[in-house]
């Protein structure tokens, strides 16, 4: 492979025996006529190389002249300065960032593209973080009020029940209902107060949660560990007793579809659980099933407040 390296050129012997036979004849070129044959033709063209700089102007430049060649050469940096940052640039739009820095347009929208997902991923997780905490506490305090139940039955040896506002029992089945009664177990000091609270429900206080309702004589399915007793708010409630549909009430619950998807609901048994969706089975906790046309009315999940 051919090494290319970049020498400087050298006069062959002979050239530099004609300069320097021309030299010391004063660079008097008539003088080479002594020579003869290839060692003349050599001092002539050497002469003649010389002559070159002899009719290379000397005089000094005029004003005009002198201005002339400062702004060309201003003019040639200026034009490439433009070019260095027409690379740096797009469509002569550049984004500019902290002291001076440049990027291309695409290059711009790229970085913000990645700042914008990082952002919303953080924010998800934020989101997603804040959410389990408030499920956790909403589960906790569910906990607690079922030791609170527990303690109140094994001292008394039964439940802790009121009647149901009216217009929750025509909700139900059309007549009177029954309900858990957790203020009377928070007032014995079977459980603290502060259990009443959800996270998942903000702005209602001490009374985040609803309970089960029960039609006369369903009292003993409390028992079952399938029966859920107590769980969030129902977001419905208010619209149902305007007559409203489930739908419709929904639509009009005081909290965001966040706080209300996945209710945090407590069983009999005293597991606490985030269900899938607003139902057990095929039971919805926040609403009433159309009991059927003849025979008996099932036994139905509805917690209200």
């Amino acid at each position: 492979m051919t090494d290319h390296q970049n020498t400087p050129a050298s006069l062959t012997p002979a050239d530099a025996a004609a300069f320097d036979r021309l030299a010391s004849e004063g660079f008097d070129a008539e003088l080479l006529s002594a020579l003869s044959g290839e060692e003349q033709q050599r001092g002539e063209a050497a002469a003649s190389l010389l002559g070159l700089l002899e009719q290379y102007p000397t005089d000094k430049l005029s004003d005009e002249d002198q201005q002339t060649l400062v702004d060309a050469t201003m003019a040639r940096i200026r034009r490439g300065e433009d070019d260095r940052r027409d690379r740096m640039q797009m469509d002569h739009n550049p984004v500019m960032l902290g002291r001076g820095l440049r990027f291309r347009i695409a290059e711009g929208l790229a970085v913000a593209a990645v700042i914008a997902m990082a952002t919303a991923a953080l924010w998800s997780f934020g989101t997603t973080a804040r959410d389990r905490a408030m499920s956790a506490g909403s589960r906790h305090n569910l906990g607690d009020l079922h030791a609170g139940m527990t303690s109140f039955y094994e001292a008394t040896g039964g439940h802790a029940m009121q009647d149901a506002a009216a217009s929750v029992g025509e909700l139900l089945h059309g007549g009177p209902a029954m309900t858990l009664n957790i203020q009377q177990i928070v007032l014995a000091g079977y459980c603290p107060a502060e259990a009443l609270a959800n996270p998942r429900r903000p702005g209602s206080g001490r009374g985040g949660f609803s309970f089960a309702v029960l039609a006369p004589g369903h009292e003993p399915h409390l028992a079952s560990g399938q029966m859920i007793l107590a769980g969030d708010r129902n977001p419905a409630l208010a619209g149902l007793l305007k007559g409203k549909t489930y739908a419709e009430a929904m639509n009009d619950a005081p909290w965001s579809t966040r706080l209300i998807e996945r209710p945090s609901v407590l069983f009999s048994d005293g597991h606490t659980e985030d269900l899938k969706h607003a139902s057990y089975g095929l039971d919805g906790v926040w609403r009433v099933e159309q009991a059927p046309a003849a025979g008996p009315a099932p036994i139905e999940i509805f917690l209200a407040h």
